[in-house]
């Protein structure tokens, strides 16, 4: 039987809700080197200019999980609203920014349906995110919506390459999730086109060392 989109979604936040204990171990939910987090501070001050008190650039994380990225851009001088639909990945962010005396904020909000106001950020940045969404064209549209004109939003493309399949929702939940196996740049590329996004480009990140990764970032501004 057709499972339907909100079963699907509900399947998809208990997942993450109830996921093990090793979440932050796993290598697209953390930073695991200096490298690795020198490499996010660089292709983040790129993509959204030098952070300050003076410059109060809001961002939104989605799917911020525990929070990795959102705390990172708030250590970097960002005013950052880490978002995800698993409350108990909420709670573990909060719980980190807490003991870190972090001023980054975190809330429950689902990628797909924003409790937000238009125009209220200057960036949205979603990290290992969109091959989780039952739609993530109607996302996107979400994360113009909450930008401000000038506004960005970046995207990384998933490469689920060992860590796709039934490892994470499995056959019956992923064949209705558009990106699960991956998507490519051009794929990417045109669902930011169509919600509505301007000067689409493109951004390798890359670490240095023996630790070598690459995460390829899409972004697109709102004119």
């Amino acid at each position: 039987m057709e499972t339907n989109k909100s079963e699907i979604k509900e399947k998809i936040r208990a997942f993450w809700d109830n996921s093990h204990q090793n979440y932050d171990a796993v290598a697209a939910h953390g930073v695991h080197s200096e490298s690795e987090k020198v490499m996010w501070r660089q292709g983040m001050t790129k993509l959204l200019g030098p952070a300050g008190p003076e410059k109060n650039l809001t961002v939104l994380d989605i799917g911020t999980g525990t929070g990795f990225l959102a705390l990172l851009l708030a250590e970097m001088g960002y005013n950052v609203t880490g978002a995800d639909w698993a409350a108990s990945k909420i709670s573990q962010a909060k719980e980190k920014a807490a003991s870190s005396n972090s001023p980054a904020r975190f809330e429950v909000q689902d990628a797909e349906k924003l409790t937000l106001e238009s125009n209220a950020f200057d960036a949205v940045v979603s990290r290992h995110v969109i091959w989780t969404l039952s739609d993530p064209y109607a996302a996107a549209r979400e994360w113009v919506r909450v930008i401000k004109p000038g506004g960005k939003v970046i995207v990384d493309i998933p490469r689920m390459g060992s860590h796709s399949g039934s490892h994470h929702f499995g056959a019956e939940i992923g064949k209705n999730l558009p990106f699960y196996n991956g998507a490519d740049r051009e794929k990417v590329e045109e669902m930011l086109k169509s919600a509505g996004l301007s000067n689409i480009g493109t951004l390798m990140l890359e670490t240095s060392g023996d630790d070598e990764k690459k995460t390829l970032l899409i972004y697109g501004e709102k004119i």
